[in-house]
């Protein structure tokens, strides 16, 4: 009898371990996030339009020439502009969005879009840099990426 209690308190002692060993291993647990999306973007230029889309085929942009500058399709709203700094509220689908337009230097041009909270704080959403002749150098997309 004095022998299966000793086996019984070994058989116990066995299993609270191998129990407590994963808990003590969880204190520090590396993981690799990645994403699986590589975009890109294909802008096409004419005489009286610029078309940018993504490689995600979220849908095509639009921004028609008018007067020296650019505008946007839905609404007629300034987008792109080498004659002035310019800063734009505008509301659309009962959401308010900001857009900048800003002269940076070295002839290049960025219009940025934020979205406008309900407090009034902004959030990145897209910017474009350009040059004086509306040739879109660079995109640049808020980080919204999910990496799992």
């Amino acid at each position: 009898m004095k022998g299966n209690l000793v086996n019984s308190k070994w058989f116990l002692s066995i299993i609270v371990a191998s129990l407590l060993m994963p808990l003590s291993s969880c204190s520090e647990r590396r993981e690799s996030l990645s994403s699986n999306t590589r975009q890109s973007f294909d802008i096409t230029y004419s005489k009286k339009e610029i078309v940018i889309e993504s490689s995600t085929k979220t849908g095509k942009d639009h921004f028609f020439k008018k007067d020296g500058e650019y505008f946007s399709s839905s609404d007629s709203i300034l987008f792109f502009s080498v004659v002035r700094d310019t800063i734009l509220n505008a509301t659309s689908g009962g959401i308010d969005y900001k857009t900048i337009i800003k002269k940076e230097g070295n002839g290049q041009f960025t219009t940025s879009n934020y979205l406008v909270s309900n407090t009034g704080c902004l959030f990145f959403l897209i910017s474009y840099s350009y040059d004086s002749d509306y040739h879109i150098s660079k995109i640049v997309k808020c980080a919204n990426v999910v990496y799992q």
